[in-house]
């Protein structure tokens, strides 16, 4: 386990211990002993009991996880089918966000159009220019010689 997940851990397991003893029954004691046999006892938190936790500066991990615990633990069931119903919805915005973003056909199409306009701006910018060079007296003797015996 790393550091980050036992500092978390030990974050979890100290506002458990805030919690008044009826919302601490409600809370599995297999998930408790997961906390405390998890939790780093050398880390010092910096959550302060005296403190609500609003106005504590908390992890994010942390935050996570007592929304876990509450939706798990400390919510009715209705609340808890309407947390899971946000959450599942959630999922589905942010596979369809990566499913749009890194969509193979999408990415392809993109660099379609980017070579449709990349061929456009070569072709405006290409264009046939007459190139004379000056014929030396001794070039002109030679062709018209040619001509003269119809040689090309």
């Amino acid at each position: 386990m790393n550091n980050v997940n036992s500092e978390v851990y030990m974050d979890i397991s100290i506002i458990i211990g805030m919690m008044p003893n009826e919302m601490r029954n409600r809370i599995s004691k297999g998930f408790i002993n997961f906390v405390e046999s998890n939790k780093a006892n050398n880390y010092v938190s910096n959550i302060n009991p005296q403190i609500p936790l609003k106005e504590q500066n908390i992890r994010k991990e942390t935050k996570e996880m007592l929304g876990i615990i509450y939706r798990d633990y400390l919510c009715d069931e209705e609340e808890r089918v309407n947390l899971l119903e946000k959450e599942k919805k959630e999922l589905l915005e942010l596979e369809a966000q990566k499913r749009e973003k890194y969509d193979p056909d999408n990415i392809f199409k993109k660099n379609d159009i980017k070579e449709n306009i990349n061929e456009d701006i070569v072709t405006n910018e290409v264009a046939m220019i007459e190139y004379k060079e000056k014929e030396s007296i001794i070039t002109k003797i030679i062709n018209k010689i040619k001509s003269f015996l119809h040689i090309y």
